[in-house]
């Protein structure tokens, strides 16, 4: 059903997996399995159908609704508050766990179709950022590992243009095995190697 069921869960797709559930719990009281695949296959096609329906931006607002403001230039908007049916207590918990525990530091709070509160704060309580203080940082690019437990990871060499030799050379030039190794990573562009030894 794809990884945006669990991400974003949705109220049919909360249906969905309970209805399967019962389905699927069928054979253990019957024993007839060919009607449970078929309502599970039925099931899925179903759950596909409304997933291609809501990439469509007439089906996403149809199904799933769109944003409702809660907060507005941090004031309560009550009216949408009680048809989202959330009490003021629901909400100011939500906003301590984003970080906000001033409303007035709220510029605007939405709630999404997903269920999820998203939380746009003022713009003099902005989290202060490189590009605000104009200091050049120099880009590594994506740490990707190369060993984790003690495993070498083939792929993810591949994708750095790295042969394996080439990872056990630099082992070595550390004095280190790759069992003794908990995790290591490679810097995309530097191609510099970090390693995090095994405890003794």
């Amino acid at each position: 059903m794809g990884k945006s069921t669990i991400i974003q869960m949705t109220p049919y797709d909360l249906v969905a997996i309970i209805i399967v559930g019962t389905i699927a719990s069928e054979p253990l009281i019957s024993t007839e399995f060919k009607p449970t695949i078929y309502a599970l296959a039925i099931l899925t096609g179903l759950h596909i159908l409304f997933s291609f329906l809501t990439l469509n931006q007439w089906g996403n607002r149809f199904f799933l609704g769109e944003p409702t403001l809660l907060v507005k230039h941090g004031h309560i908007l009550e009216d949408n508050l009680e048809k989202s049916r959330l009490s003021v207590s629901q909400l100011l918990a939500i906003l301590r766990t984003k970080g906000y525990p001033k409303l007035a530091d709220v510029d605007y709070a939405m709630l999404e179709p997903i269920g999820e509160i998203s939380v746009i704060p003022k713009p003099e309580n902005t989290p202060v950022t490189v590009q605000h203080l104009e200091i050049s940082i120099d880009d590594e690019g994506l740490p990707i590992s190369v060993i984790i437990d003690g495993k070498i990871q083939k792929r993810n060499l591949q994708l750095l243009g790295k042969p394996e030799e080439w990872l056990l050379e630099q082992l070595k030039a550390n004095d280190l095995k790759v069992k003794e190794i908990l995790y290591a990573y490679v810097n995309e562009k530097t191609k510099k190697l970090n390693i995090d030894k095994r405890r003794e």
